[in-house]
């Protein structure tokens, strides 16, 4: 029983630095083939992850975020505090073409606050859900590009 022990520590914090190393190379390859020449990059946001599916039914998830905003699509890389890590989401916005995006999602609605902004997106694994992506603590700067964004977009 102590042998199964000795070797299951290592094994699983081999295994978190091994998804950890995949997961940020899978993030700089799809900044490198997915970037625009005019688009925005933001680093290092605090903010949430909320899925709803149902009246009683919420996850929350606290997570850093990296954001790729392009032309036609909103990358989002989250660094999340649990045990599985969590793939990249792309947020396309609507009546845009799907060039330079990866697997996207549509996205609903964009919410602006003083000093956050909520994505809102219906993904297929949540069947009757929602999720919301709250980016929280943004300066003046970051909150204008959403404001830009979100009237570019007519959103």
């Amino acid at each position: 029983m102590n042998d199964i022990l000795t070797y299951l520590l290592p094994l699983a914090i081999t295994g978190l630095i091994i998804s950890a190393v995949f997961f940020t190379v899978k993030k700089n390859d799809i900044i490198k083939n997915y970037k625009q020449p005019n688009s925005h990059k933001i680093k290092n946001i605090k903010g949430l992850i909320i899925d709803s599916n149902g009246l009683l039914r919420q996850k929350v998830q606290w997570c850093n975020f990296e954001i790729l905003i392009n032309e036609n699509s909103i990358f989002i890389f989250p660094r999340s505090f649990y045990v599985i890590p969590i793939r990249s989401i792309n947020l396309i916005f609507s009546n845009s073409n799907r060039k330079f995006t990866r697997s996207p999602q549509l996205l609903r609605e964009i919410i602006i606050n003083k000093y956050s902004v909520d994505f809102i997106y219906y993904p297929p694994f949540l069947v009757s859900g929602k999720r919301t992506i709250r980016l929280q603590n943004l300066n003046s700067e970051e909150i204008k590009i959403f404001e830009d964004l979100k009237t570019q977009k007519n959103y």
